[in-house]
């Protein structure tokens, strides 16, 4: 769902207080427009590890701890470890706020309240909240291993999140009509011009996404006529092309993926 759509149905929806976040429809959706593309990466790498995890009877602000393999990491991602250590602290910085309108309840977590990286080790540290660690999960329900393997690859973090946008798409079977207003939200810039954000992003993203991932997109810029003057852009109407994933899985088939946890879940009664 686009920022200007998930606006329109919360003016439309029933004004019953519930509970919800306030962030957009999923986390993902969230954190794609606001982190770089190493915090994307740990994001996603993380949402491997934990969905082999169950965290079903886990009260939600109770911490979890898990342990990473850094060079299986590193390997994964494709990132050095002083990048991922500026992730994971770029992370901490981050907090997500939830809010019970029905009680008046406002609470606030951070998104990674402790990690421990020691040198000449292999091991990274890293405790989560279960609700935190649950709403990542959720990147992984929405992605296909592959998916995410082919994701690993990628340079730009505005590709990832057009990535993102595309599996939704797929799953749905939609074809997306965004406004500049849109494209600029999503993307998380600020472009006044249509030909700027197309030159500046899409021309750029659909490239890396046509050579890199078995799963890009096509685009027309739509414009309609105001007065006398030149067609003025309306929207872009965007559609998922799916290719050949022929070659992608003996690229990967015997890449060692193989991921460290700690033996169940290390939690606090």
């Amino acid at each position: 769902m686009l920022p200007s759509q998930y606006r329109q149905k919360k003016k439309d929806a029933n004004k019953k207080p519930k509970v919800h976040r306030r962030i957009a429809d999923t986390f993902i959706e969230n954190a794609i427009s606001h982190n770089s593309l190493a915090t994307l990466k740990t994001l996603y790498y993380l949402s491997t590890i934990l969905s082999e995890s169950d965290l079903k009877n886990i009260n939600d602000d109770k911490i979890i701890g898990i342990r990473i393999d850094k060079k299986a990491m590193l390997k994964y991602t494709g990132m050095s470890a002083p990048t991922i250590l500026q992730s994971v602290r770029k992370m901490q910085e981050t907090s997500i706020t939830f809010v019970d309108d029905t009680k008046g309840i406002v609470e606030g977590m951070s998104l990674l309240p402790r990690y421990k990286f020691v040198p000449n080790k292999n091991i990274i540290e890293i405790d989560l909240y279960a609700r935190i660690a649950n709403m990542i999960i959720e990147v992984k329900k929405n992605y296909t291993l592959m998916n995410i393997q082919e994701l690993m690859t990628l340079r730009k973090a505005h590709s990832i999140r057009m990535l993102a946008l595309l599996n939704k798409l797929a799953k749905e079977g939609e074809i997306l009509h965004m406004s500049l207003e849109d494209l600029n939200e999503f993307f998380g810039v600020n472009y006044k011009k249509w030909n700027m954000i197309e030159n500046a992003i899409l021309k750029p993203v659909k490239e890396e996404l046509d050579t890199h991932t078995s799963r890009s997109f096509t685009y027309e810029a739509n414009y309609e006529i105001l007065g006398r003057g030149r067609p003025a852009f309306r929207d872009v109407t965007m559609e998922v092309v799916e290719r050949s994933r022929i070659g992608w899985e003996e690229k990967f088939k015997n890449s060692d993926n193989e991921l460290l946890i700690d033996d169940g879940l290390d939690v606090d009664a």
